[in-house]
């Protein structure tokens, strides 16, 4: 989770690219949970790369995140992200609550209400920051789920609005037959 894996998403785009994997013009990038970290850190670290992202109750702000989980779940984390106590400087510096101001792509935060893993909490940061930077963004708040969606209905219209999310910021224009 440290600076290393940040840097991973960039050499990833980067060898899609080189190899005409991926339109760099037409870029999304989308995760939940631990994903949902990476997709908030890729558009933070990497504001030029992506044209639009899908954030799925990730962590955007280790202070909060810690503050508000459950004990265990704390416990847990400080083992993968750090230790509040004693890294606290380094999951400040990890946090991309500290850089929404260099997200330019429109981005989707989809959360369960009642998430006691990753609160929710850090969606609505994520929200309200991008709200009052006028960048393109929408909310999908789930009133019956918690961290993920158990829920078939849920699942559905989770896909749905992503799909709609990204065909809407990275889908190629319709071409017009010239008459």
């Amino acid at each position: 989770m440290r600076v290393n894996a940040v840097k991973d998403i960039k050499s990833s785009v980067d060898y899609l690219v080189a190899n005409k994997i991926a339109n760099p013009s037409r870029l999304g990038i989308m995760g939940g949970s631990y994903g949902g970290y990476m997709t908030m850190a890729g558009l933070t670290e990497y504001p030029d790369v992506f044209k639009a992202g899908a954030d799925l109750f990730g962590v955007v702000n280790f202070e909060t995140f810690f503050a508000n989980t459950e004990p265990w779940m704390a416990a847990i984390s400080t083992v993968e992200y750090g230790d509040p106590q004693t890294q606290a400087d380094l999951l400040r510096r990890l946090s991309p609550i500290h850089k929404l101001d260099q997200v330019k792509a429109a981005t989707i935060v989809l959360h369960g209400a009642n998430d006691t893993n990753v609160p929710v909490v850090e969606a609505e940061q994520v929200v309200n920051n991008l709200k009052q930077r006028g960048v393109p963004v929408q909310y999908v708040l789930f009133p019956d789920e918690g961290h993920g969606w158990r829920k078939t209905t849920n699942r559905i219209r989770s896909t749905v609005e992503i799909t709609r999310w990204f065909v809407k910021y990275l889908a190629e224009p319709l071409q017009t037959e010239a008459k």
